[in-house]
């Protein structure tokens, strides 16, 4: 008699369809669209995408916004009834004495964008020109160039052998 083969973990690549559609529509940055981070194994979790203030993950057929804070000096009532105020587009679904869960059920608009973002505590999408990019790819090719003081002490200390002890 053969053993059932046990059926291998889900790929969270289907999830991240609809998050990375909100990260575009929420145009912050794609650092934020990352898995949850478990305790000693790293992370293992769900993808959503998360801000200093909160994070958004997938809720059936639309998205959870889950208002949090880590740091006591975030934590308020009064922090709380602004957000839920200026996010009247999502419905609440757990309202909490400062922090809660909103339910939102379509993509944002840019002004929705803005106030979700500004809630959570999410990074805007840095946006960069062509004469910026230009500016940085000029700055990280003068830190690498070999008339950098620190590029030249690092090469020195590659260079010397360790001295040996008797």
């Amino acid at each position: 008699m053969t053993r059932p083969v046990v059926a291998a973990l889900p790929d969270h690549a289907d999830d991240r369809v609809p998050l990375q559609a909100l990260l575009a529509a929420l145009h912050a940055s794609p650092v934020a669209l990352r898995r949850d981070l478990h305790r000693g194994e790293g992370r293992k979790g769900d993808y959503g995408i998360h801000g200093k203030l909160g994070h958004i993950c997938l809720d059936g057929d639309g998205f959870l916004l889950c208002v949090v804070a880590k740091d006591e000096r975030d934590q308020s009532p009064r922090r709380w009834t602004n957000v839920k105020q200026r996010l009247a587009l999502c419905r609440i679904m757990q309202d909490g004495d400062d922090e809660g869960a909103l339910h939102l059920d379509r993509l944002p608009t840019p002004a929705e964008a803005v106030l979700i973002r500004e809630a959570l505590g999410i990074r805007k999408r840095r946006a960069l020109t062509e004469d910026g990019r230009a500016q940085l790819d000029a700055a990280r090719r003068a830190a690498n160039s070999p008339s950098n003081p620190s590029f030249i002490e690092q090469n020195d200390r590659a260079a010397t052998p360790p001295r040996e002890t008797a």
